[in-house]
């Protein structure tokens, strides 16, 4: 059947060659409508409840989005016209941005944030901080003197030594997150000067920088194909089977994107470098046919039926294992993670769509093209330092494979030791380098002010008017008061403060009044006049209309993992005898620290079931081939082996577990895969022509091992221009991508061949039969005109 289908596609290789250029350049016509955007909630697992709590606070009290903008004095406090000016003006510019949920905008001059005294006849005069830049002394003094009586603003709004303020200003979905942070920055950079430090922090502003890296990928993509065409021509030694991989798999990249604009998907940071790895697994497979050819070439001197010939032998081979890869990378759309699964369902089309063009296009124009000439074969055919290095392995694997297993068993336990060290944390600000101006912000406001991260916590009443009950906002401030008990946690305000508030306004400003009064009908009252003064939006920031619901709004210094879930378990435990027979439950926990935290749950969770996933898909798959379970196990192993290894180095080095590492081991194993198959495949081929199972791997080793030797250098030197960037997440991804895809090859190119001479499964005798026989090593080999012969 293969033989039928590839004399076909020779027989009409101009119709073939043309067919898919057209379909190529209908699919690139889509790419106009590809557009970068990172979505807020498409990071995020939506099934959690801390994520539906945080959606579900955003819904009813605003703020998609939290910019957080700090304002430090370099001399002295921010209690001077100049620096105060620039607080005001700012402000200012942020109510008139599109977007701004105005009612919980705070800062010293935003209208909501209130000074509560007592009026004339038992009346509440509610009026705003800073109405104006205070310009005069006795403004100063006033404005200085409300912000240190009032619990709310001081160490709060402004630094308990008076040298930093802060403004958070909340958005909802009007703008986008790249929009947000150009306006912000709009607004402060008139401002910056010598006399103030301006520090930009909150998720708007990580997302933001992190679109201008992903950009980035722009430039990062053609180095790629650069890297990779150097790696080629190392292989072949000739410009035209250089180029004719290349041409492959940018084919594959064009239809990949094309696809991906046509269904709408934007581009992403994940998305973003699926061009790269489609590039690389693409070109991997060209190489394999292309090797094969100038194998079949030698032989039969005909450049058509060295292409039938090559095709027949390696055409199973390669749709196996890309069905493999593709199945593997499919199996991360089930994530919980949209932008996850997008990913994967992007990397499983481009791996389909490379199958159909390296067995449709690849053989048809590789027999328009000119025969290999005499010189070009000599050049693809010398021995180098590969060949021969290659021989002393094959030679060392033959000779001691009982030692070479015992090696990788004690680096596999090296590794599970290491793997114990391991944890999880998916801090958003660790995606960025220390050295970089997101970073050094976040640690300006952590010093100065009460912090960066968010943290909300949603009160859920029974019923309406709940908010008026004494006995649950002393529940509320008591929760309030068990908060900042860690030093890390800060800012923390609520309905609760701003009854203390009016309850000590209305008895003159006596210190002791700052509590909840015990009469529901007082607060009420409180609430009433309040709202009369401020007007009815003075609250809503902290409350809905009908007194049933409330947030708490806090701020965090850190976002640590292991903070972060210790954090929510004393919260829910003490919230849940706290509340204990009360008409209203706490919702524990929105904000940063609160979908970081499902985050950190999903990637542990998922990352267990996708690797069970995977490895069920290789095993079934690789059986179904192979026709033998031993046969899959044979193709798991050498996997198995390099994910231990990496996460061992993972552990060893303190790299966290996050959301992308956790998806390297799936595209690590699935690209892995194909290494594993097709040397199988040519140890099983090799077996019908060679005297012992010993001379089978001898040539295996030197025929298919050196193509997977140039796949995996390929993969993993294209993975590393992604560290070129400076991005530390894509760091990462770069070095830990190319850890394990080298690691992949070199177990398979070891452990494989060792394991056939231990065990000699029956698997491998399809084409023969195994036997034991002396064979000498293959250093004679190395004058050979073609690999392995």
């Amino acid at each position: 059947m293969m033989e039928r289908y590839i004399r076909f596609i020779v027989r009409h290789r101009v119709a073939v060659v043309l067919a898919i250029l057209t379909m190529s350049a209908v699919l690139a016509t889509q790419l106009r409508h590809l557009h970068l955007e990172i979505r807020r909630r498409a990071n995020l697992p939506q099934d959690h409840p801390y994520v539906q709590i945080q959606n579900r606070i955003s819904d009813v009290f605003g703020g998609e989005a939290v910019a957080v903008i700090g304002v430090v004095a370099n001399q002295g406090t921010i209690f001077t016209p100049a620096v105060l000016g620039k607080v005001y003006r700012i402000t200012q510019g942020l109510l008139e941005t599109p977007g701004i949920v105005a009612t919980n905008l705070f800062s010293l001059a935003a209208p909501q944030v209130k000074v509560v005294v007592a009026g004339a006849d038992g009346t509440m005069d509610v009026h705003a901080l800073m109405e104006g830049a205070p310009t005069t002394a006795a403004q100063l003094l006033r404005l200085r003197a409300d912000v240190e009586r009032d619990k709310l603003f001081r160490g709060t709004l402004v630094s308990t030594d008076g040298t930093a303020t802060v403004i958070v200003a909340e958005f909802d979905d009007r703008l986008t997150d790249v929009a947000i942070a150009q306006r912000i920055n709009q607004l402060v950079d008139p401002e910056r000067d010598a006399s103030v430090s301006i520090a930009l922090a909150g998720a708007p502003i990580l997302r933001a920088a992190l679109a201008r890296y992903t950009a980035m990928i722009g430039w990062l993509f053609p180095l790629a194909v650069l890297v990779i065409a150097v790696v080629h021509y190392e292989a072949f030694r000739t410009l035209q089977a250089m180029v004719l991989p290349l041409v492959t798999a940018l084919l594959s990249v064009v239809w990949a994107l094309g696809i991906m604009a046509y269904i709408g998907a934007p581009m992403d940071t994940w998305s973003a470098i699926t061009p790269v790895v489609i590039l690389a697994v693409a070109a991997g497979h060209a190489v394999q046919i292309l090797k094969r050819y100038y194998e079949e070439y030698a032989i039969v001197g005909d450049s058509e039926e060295a292409v039938i010939r090559s095709v027949m032998a390696v055409g199973p081979v390669m749709l196996t294992a890309g069905f493999i890869a593709s199945a593997g990378f499919g199996s991360l759309m089930t994530f919980g993670i949209t932008s996850v699964r997008v990913f994967g369902l992007l990397l499983a089309s481009g791996i389909l769509s490379a199958l159909v063009i390296e067995m449709t296009f690849t053989p048809a124009c590789r027999c328009l093209l000119p025969a290999p000439k005499s010189r070009e074969l000599r050049r693809e055919g010398q021995v180098h330092r590969l060949d021969r290095a290659l021989a002393r392995l094959a030679d060392f694997v033959v000779r001691e494979p009982r030692a070479l297993l015992l090696g990788a068993g004690a680096i596999v336990l090296l590794a599970l030791v290491g793997m114990l060290r391991l944890h999880v944390d998916n801090s958003f600000r660790y995606w960025f380098a220390g050295s970089t101006q997101v970073r050094k912000d976040d640690v300006l406001l952590n010093q100065k002010l009460p912090g960066t991260a968010t943290v909300r916590l949603l009160v859920d009443g029974e019923h309406e008017a709940v908010l008026e009950e004494p006995e649950v906002l002393k529940a509320i401030a008591d929760l309030e008061a068990f908060m900042q008990i860690d030093r890390n946690i800060g800012g923390v305000v609520s309905i609760a403060d701003h009854v203390k508030r009016m309850h000590q306004a209305m008895n003159n400003g006596d210190p002791a009044a700052y509590v909840i009064p015990d009469s529901q009908r007082l607060i009420a009252q409180y609430l009433l006049l309040y709202g009369m003064s401020a007007g009815p939006e003075g609250l809503t920031a902290f409350v809905d209309a009908g007194y049933q619901r409330a947030v708490i709004r806090a701020l965090s210094k850190t976002d640590d993992a292991a903070f972060s879930r210790h954090l929510i378990t004393r919260l829910q435990r003490y919230a849940t005898e706290r509340f204990r027979g009360l008409p209203a439950q706490v919702r524990i926990a929105g904000g940063t620290l609160g979908v970081q935290t499902a985050m950190n749950d999903v990637v542990v969770h998922e990352k267990i079931v996708n690797m069970l996933q995977v490895s069920a898909i290789i095993l079934l798959l690789s059986a179904l081939v192979l026709r033998s379970v031993v046969g899959g196990l044979f193709v798991l192993l050498p996997l198995a082996v390099a994910v231990a290894v990496n996460l061992g180095l993972m552990g060893w080095s303190n790299t966290w577990l996050d959301m992308t590492t956790a998806a390297i081991t799936s595209m690590g194993v699935s690209i892995g895969a194909d290494f594993a198959i097709y040397l199988i495949f040519r140890i099983r081929e090799e077996l019908g022509r060679s005297a012992s199972l010993e001379d089978a791997l001898r040539a295996s080793l030197q025929t298919s091992g050196k193509a997977i030797f140039f796949v995996s250098s390929a993969v993993a030197l294209g993975y590393m221009v992604l560290p070129v960037a400076g991005f530390s997440i894509w760091t990462r991804l770069g070095i830990l991508t190319a850890t394990i895809v080298s690691v992949s090859a070199l177990t398979t190119l070891t452990l494989i061949p060792a394991l056939a001479l231990m065990v000699r499964p029956r698997f491998l005798t399809r084409f023969g039969h195994i036997t034991t026989a002396p064979s000498p090593p293959l250093h004679a080999a190395a004058g050979m005109r073609r690999w392995g012969r």
